[in-house]
């Protein structure tokens, strides 16, 4: 129960020491990986350790996928030279934010691509992926990174060694926009897509991310929430202070709502951002690291619009994650009741679709629209 003792400490040492100021203009803060404990980072890192194995086998799905449909619309099934195989293994794959590397050394094993890239600014992550065996480790903050990783895929390339270029990015586009100076969404496909796009290499998009509960958003506009061991109080300046401190609009039109007074009534998405920081975070110096981003910061429909104004095929999967299910459903059975209800009527709410998996991929045309 230490995660719960750790939510009380989170309320007492935090929450309620720092003055409340409603009408504090929010400042937008970097926090960059270098202003982290470099212990705690280690220890960070560890807990994501072997994870990107399991993720690794979701983006196979889309490019095995992928490549079946291309082959069966190209003239490359009428060439012994160019089949499945030979597509696969001339692919470059490039992890952003990849951690210790595993999810790339599954993806190249499973393609049989000698061409990878990492992209990963954390040196306790880049040190492991180092001693996995990773020979192109690039420890930088992704737009710093963004002309090397190019080069790079454009000297293969002149080498003949790849045709394609798969970019991989799980669970960290939401959080570049507070960790990285220079990030936008425009300038992230502006220098990592458009030039090798141009340059005539295919291009594959793949991105797993948090974002706001697609089916809590499509039944209401507020829910009514609980958390184990904390007192509607309790959750009510929890809720406030990441309202104020991320700058996420926190009104509630409460015309209308259910009458119940153990919840606190948040808008959907301020409510999906305080029980991702609830589930997820540990101790106090876990939630003081979280709170340097904002889990539903990740927009999948303004991401997608950009991708196809870019001439690339879109596909889009909303869902819940073993790790999100699991912390939702011991929640669940703790509170002998449910966590989220509707608080227009009162209904229960199933748990979130709070995650997004994004693919893209381009046409071999190097005619590509700039942005």
């Amino acid at each position: 129960m230490d995660h719960y003792i750790s939510r009380r400490e989170i309320i007492e040492n935090i929450i309620f020491t720092k003055p409340f100021q409603p009408e504090k203009q929010f400042e937008r803060t970097i926090v960059p990986i270098s202003g982290i404990n470099l212990s705690y980072d280690k220890d960070y890192q560890f807990s994501f350790k072997d994870k990107g194995i399991r993720k690794a086998s979701q983006v196979l799905e889309y490019v095995n996928a992928e490549y079946q449909c291309y082959l069966s619309k190209s003239k490359f099934q009428d060439n012994n030279s160019n089949d499945l195989t030979s597509l696969r293994s001339s692919t470059a794959i490039v992890s952003i934010g990849g951690a210790d590397g595993s999810e790339l050394i599954t993806l190249m094993s499973a393609l049989d691509s000698p061409s990878g890239i990492l992209v990963e600014i954390s040196p306790s992550a880049t040190a492991a992926a180092r001693a996995r065996g990773i020979d192109l480790v690039i420890e930088d903050d992704v737009m710093d990174a963004a002309p090397k990783v190019v080069s790079q895929l454009r000297d293969w390339q002149k080498q003949s060694k790849i045709s394609t270029v798969l970019i991989s990015c799980q669970a960290v586009l939401h959080e570049l926009p507070s960790r990285s100076s220079t990030f936008t969404k425009e300038a992230f496909l502006q220098e990592y897509l458009t030039p090798i796009m141009k340059a005539g290499l295919r291009v594959m998009f793949y991105a797993r991310e948090p974002c706001p509960p697609s089916n809590w958003s499509q039944l209401t506009d507020s829910i009514a929430i609980r958390l184990f061991g904390l007192h509607k109080d309790d959750v009510d300046a929890l809720s406030s202070y990441i309202a104020q401190q991320l700058n996420i609009p926190s009104g509630v039109d409460l015309t209308n709502s259910s009458d119940d007074d153990t919840r606190v009534i948040l808008p959907v998405v301020l409510a999906q951002e305080v029980l991702f920081k609830m589930l997820y975070c540990k101790n106090i110096v876990r939630f003081e690291y979280e709170m340097g981003e904002q889990m539903t910061s990740f927009q999948p429909k303004n991401w997608l619009a950009s991708l196809r104004d870019m001439q690339m095929h879109t596909r889009v999967r909303y869902l819940t994650t073993d790790h999100f299910s699991e912390s939702y459903h011991q929640e669940e059975l703790l509170l002998e009741e449910p966590v989220a209800v509707n608080a227009r009527d009162g209904t229960p709410l199933e748990m979130p679709k709070c995650f997004v998996q994004l693919f893209a991929s381009s046409t071999m045309s190097s005619t590509i629209s700039t942005m």
